[in-house]
């Protein structure tokens, strides 16, 4: 956890097109009135943006608006302004838009790193990174998929079940919650792999350390692979899925009233 930012010249703020213009309006005002510059971005764009004279992102909208985000200025501290429905992911909510704005001018918010996730296709070059999930699913809902998990090169089991979700511990709080994983620490330097529905009664999560490779050999009848939410990508039979702990992280800003651990117990309990 570090604390504050150096001086905020120009921030950009991404918003939700579900979003009233009201806040992005209210949030420009204040952010002019004490001298920042802005840039607004609305749409469905995930593409990388130009962020070397941005000092910080604000978001407007839920979780699935921070991952875009995430995406669209990687490595910027992203601060989201809770107006979605969960909003785990938020570091402000909407009726502090004025005392979080000073707060973040004046140092005074926390900023928190978490490391994401690689994910790989084995016949694939490219490896993406995931803020919060990878999910393998199976592709008919009446039908359940086989599944054969490595871990560390060793084979651990072949599972018949809906699927695995491999989670951060920013993650664990999404899908994987939902599957029966744990609530992981966002500082924690692990990941969480989680099967869904297993057709089996001693089936448990696993959390693997930083150092720890997974792999997942879809046995039959194929699967589909999604990351972060992404549309699915088709997996055929006997392909693997590489996962583990990235040494890049999304920085999530917070203002004090809106930490962990309060996101925890607001949000889930």
């Amino acid at each position: 956890m570090s604390s504050g930012l150096k001086a905020v010249r120009k921030v950009a703020i991404v918003i939700n097109t579900n979003v009233s213009d009201v806040y992005s309006e209210r949030l420009t005002k204040i952010l002019g009135e004490r001298g920042v510059g802005v840039e607004l971005v609305t749409g469905p764009t995930i593409e990388s943006q130009n962020s070397e004279n941005l000092d910080l992102v604000f978001v407007l909208g839920g979780d699935g608006t921070m991952l875009r985000a995430s995406r669209m200025y990687p490595g910027r501290v992203l601060l989201g302004v809770n107006l979605g429905t969960l909003g785990f992911m938020s570091g402000m909510r909407p009726e502090e838009l004025e005392s979080g704005v000073d707060k973040v001018l004046n140092g005074e918010i926390q900023v928190q790193e978490y490391r994401m996730l690689e994910v790989q296709v084995a016949s694939e070059d490219t490896v993406r990174m995931a803020v919060n999930d990878a999910v393998l699913i199976k592709k008919h809902p009446h039908h359940i998929t086989l599944v054969e998990v490595i871990v560390g090169g060793e084979e651990l089991a072949t599972l018949r079940c809906d699927g695995f979700v491999a989670a951060t511990p920013l993650g664990s709080t999404a899908y994987a919650l939902s599957a029966g994983g744990p609530i992981i620490a966002g500082d924690v330097e692990c990941y969480v792999l989680v099967p869904i529905a297993p057709h089996s009664l001693l089936t448990r999560p696993l959390i693997l350390g930083q150092d720890q490779v997974a792999e997942l050999r879809v046995k039959e009848p194929g699967a589909l692979l999604s990351v972060d939410g992404d549309v699915p990508e088709d997996i055929p039979d006997g392909e693997l899925v590489r996962l583990g702990l990235s040494r890049q992280s999304v920085k999530i800003g917070r203002t004090d009233e809106w930490s962990w651990w309060r996101a925890v117990r607001k949000t889930f309990l």
